[in-house]
């Protein structure tokens, strides 16, 4: 693994014509190449209420590391633009990806993995 960091799962979820979902995609990518960590990114395209519901969609683009939104958001889902506080604008600043995928790295690392499947 590189830079002994375990792998990290992204997920960039977006509903169709989200207009900041390409500049956080790219941002995303160029954190991980930068930072040489061991992340696969994908990317969900949410379409239906009942979708963003399951997914706990909080509106687009909405960014989870390890299955843990950004900003720790745990509601219904919301099919709208979503702005995010940090940055104030329709996606996350460079350094909460950054600093979120590195903890996420971080955390994942100290646990051994099993061929359960199972961290615990």
């Amino acid at each position: 693994m590189k830079n002994s960091e375990a792998s990290i799962r992204v997920e960039l979820l977006c509903f169709d014509g989200c207009p900041s979902y390409g500049r956080v995609w790219s941002d995303l990518a160029q954190i991980i190449a930068e930072t040489n960590l061991d992340a696969r990114v994908n990317l969900i395209r949410v379409a239906t209420q009942a979708q963003a519901d399951t997914l706990r969609f909080a509106g687009s683009p909405t960014v989870k590391v390890n299955g843990r939104d950004l900003e720790d958001y745990d509601g219904p889902g919301i099919m709208a633009c979503r702005l995010y506080g940090e940055s104030g604008r329709g996606g996350p600043n460079r350094d909460l990806l950054r600093r979120r995928l590195r903890a996420a790295g971080r955390s994942a690392a100290s646990f051994p993995q099993t061929s359960g499947g199972d961290k615990r």
